[in-house]
C-alpha cells in the first residue's frame, strides 16, 4: 500500500488512461502513486482493458465507463495507430457515446481535475464537465528526416524520396486525420479547440513524457502550459509486486545467459508491437549464435511462440528492463517511448522496427545521435537484419561511444515525481481545494 502524507490532504483527481496499453497505464499509475504519496486522492476511469488491476493494486477505485472496449475495438485502435487500416477509430455516434458517459462519470465522481494519458475523448468530456484537463502524452518530432515505411504505398514508390519527404513534412503537422468527429461533437458542447488531429491529444496543460535534452529543445520556445516532465522507469512498480527471491533468481538467469560466449541482444517490442514481426525477428535470430533475450510481454501469447535454440531465452516480463538493456550489447526495439528511453539511458546501440509514425520519429532521434539504425518491418528480410546487426557490431566502438554520450546528457529520470509536483502547483494556482 502507498504511504500517504495526510498532514496536508489534496483534492481528488481522476485519471483516464488506456488500460489496454501497458505503457500508458504504467505512466498514469506512477503519477497517481506520487500524487497520493504527497497527500492527494486519486481514482481511475476506464473503458476496459487487461491492465485495470494495476490501478487496484495501488489501492485506487476503478470506475468503468461505457462503451467498454472489446477485442475488436482494441485491435481497430492499434491498427489505426499503425496506419494499417483506413477505418476511423471514432465515428460521430461512437464519440458521442464516449462523451455522454464520460461527462456523467466525471460529474458523479466530483473530481477536481482529470489527467488523461491519450484517452482522446477526454479532450471534450473534461472541458464539457468543467474540470481542468492535463494531457500526459509523448512529444513528437516535427519533421521526418527519412521517409517512413508506413507512408509508403504502391504509387508512392514511383515518386523520388526528396519530393515525398517534402510533401510529408508539409502535410504531417496539418493532418486532419480522425479529427472531423471531434470538431462536430466538440461544437455541440461548446468545445472548439480542434483544428488538426494532434489537437485531440492535448489538454489545458500538456505533460510531455520527454526530456528537452533528448530533443535538443530551446527552453525559451516552450509554451507556458507545456511541461517536459521526462521519463521514469518502472523498476519500483515491479519490485512492489514481485517476490524478492524470484527477482534474484530471474536476474541470475538473465546474467548467466548474457555471460555466455559471444555478443548479446535484447529483443523487445513493448506492448504495441505485432506478433508477426516479433516472431519473424525471433526466427531470424534463432539462426544465429547471438545470446538473445526475447521479452514478449503481451505482444505474443506463450502458446504461439516458436521453438528456439538454447541461445535464445524467452521471457514474458523481466524485473528491470533498464538493468537488462544496460547488460546487453544491442537492443532491437519498436520505437515506443519506453523502449527508446530505456535504450537511451542504458547507453546501448539500437535497431528499430517502428510500428507507427510516432515511433519512426522517436527512432530518428536515436539515429541523429548516431546510435541507431531504422529497419523496415513490412518488407522484413532476415538477411537485411543480419547485415544491420553486422554493421553495428563491425563499428561497435563508435555506436557504443555515441550511445553513452547521449546517456550522459539525459537528466535523472523522475517523470512521475515531476508530473505530480506540477499537478499540485497547478491546483494551487487555480485555487482548487
Amino acid at each position: 500500500m502507498i504511504k500517504k502524507n495526510t498532514l496536508n490532504e489534496k483534492p481528488l483527481i481522476g485519471f483516464f488512461n488506456l488500460f489496454y496499453n501497458f505503457g500508458e497505464t504504467c505512466r498514469s499509475i506512477r503519477i497517481a502513486q506520487r500524487y497520493i504519496e504527497s497527500g492527494g486522492k486519486a481514482i481511475f476511469f476506464s473503458h476496459g482493458g487487461r491492465y485495470e488491476h494495476m490501478a487496484k493494486d495501488i489501492g485506487c477505485e476503478v470506475i468503468r465507463v461505457k462503451p467498454i472496449y472489446n477485442d475488436e475495438i482494441i485491435e481497430l485502435f492499434w491498427a489505426c495507430s499503425r496506419a494499417e487500416t483506413f477505418k476511423k477509430p471514432f465515428s460521430k455516434s461512437f464519440l458521442n457515446e464516449h462523451i455522454t458517459e464520460e461527462i456523467k462519470a466525471i460529474k458523479n465522481s466530483k473530481i477536481k481535475m482529470l489527467v488523461s494519458t491519450n484517452n482522446f475523448p477526454s479532450s471534450i468530456s473534461a472541458r464539457a464537465a468543467g474540470v481542468p484537463l492535463i494531457a500526459v502524452t509523448p512529444q513528437v518530432k516535427k519533421y521526418f528526416t527519412t521517409y517512413p515505411e508506413d507512408a509508403e504505398f504502391f504509387f508512392t514508390r514511383l515518386i523520388p524520396n526528396a519530393i515525398k519527404l517534402r510533401f510529408l513534412n508539409w502535410y504531417f503537422p496539418r493532418s486532419k486525420t480522425w479529427v472531423k468527429p471531434f470538431i462536430k461533437v466538440g461544437k455541440k458542447y461548446n468545445v472548439k479547440s480542434f483544428k488538426v488531429g494532434r489537437d485531440t491529444m492535448l489538454g489545458d496543460y500538456n505533460f510531455y513524457v520527454d526530456c528537452i535534452e533528448f530533443f535538443g529543445i530551446d527552453k525559451s520556445s516552450i509554451p507556458p502550459n507545456d511541461y517536459y516532465v521526462g521519463h521514469d522507469f518502472l523498476d519500483e512498480l515491479y519490485n512492489l509486486s514481485l517476490d524478492k527471491k524470484r527477482v534474484l533468481k530471474e536476474e541470475k538467469e538473465l546474467e548467466n545467459h548474457i555471460k555466455r560466449k559471444g555478443k548479446s541482444i535484447l529483443l523487445s517490442l513493448g506492448s504495441s508491437g505485432t506478433k508477426e514481426i516479433f516472431i519473424k525477428i525471433l526466427k531470424a535470430l534463432n539462426k544465429t549464435d547471438y545470446n538473445v533475450i526475447a521479452v514478449y510481454t503481451c505482444v505474443v501469447d506463450e502458446k504461439d511462440l516458436p521453438k528456439v535454440n538454447e541461445n535464445i531465452l524467452l521471457k514474458e516480463f523481466v524485473p528491470s528492463m533498464k538493468k537488462l538493456n544496460g547488460m546487453v550489447d544491442l537492443a532491437i526495439i519498436h520505437g515506443g517511448k519506453s523502449t527508446v528511453y530505456t535504450a537511451a539511458y542504458s547507453g546501448k546501440p539500437v535497431i528499430g522496427f517502428p510500428m507507427q509514425f510516432e515511433q519512426h520519429l522517436n527512432l530518428e532521434i536515436l539515429v541523429k545521435h548516431e546510435m541507431a539504425i531504422i529497419s523496415p518491418r513490412k518488407r522484413f528480410d532476415e538477411n537485411v537484419l543480419f547485415d544491420t546487426i553486422n554493421l553495428i557490431f563491425d563499428k561497435y566502438d563508435a555506436y557504443l561511444s555515441n550511445a553513452k554520450s547521449l546517456a550522459k546528457k539525459l537528466p535523472k529520470p523522475e517523470g512521475d515525481k515531476k508530473a505530480a509536483e506540477i499537478i499540485i502547483k497547478i491546483l494551487k494556482e487555480l485555487k482548487i481545494k
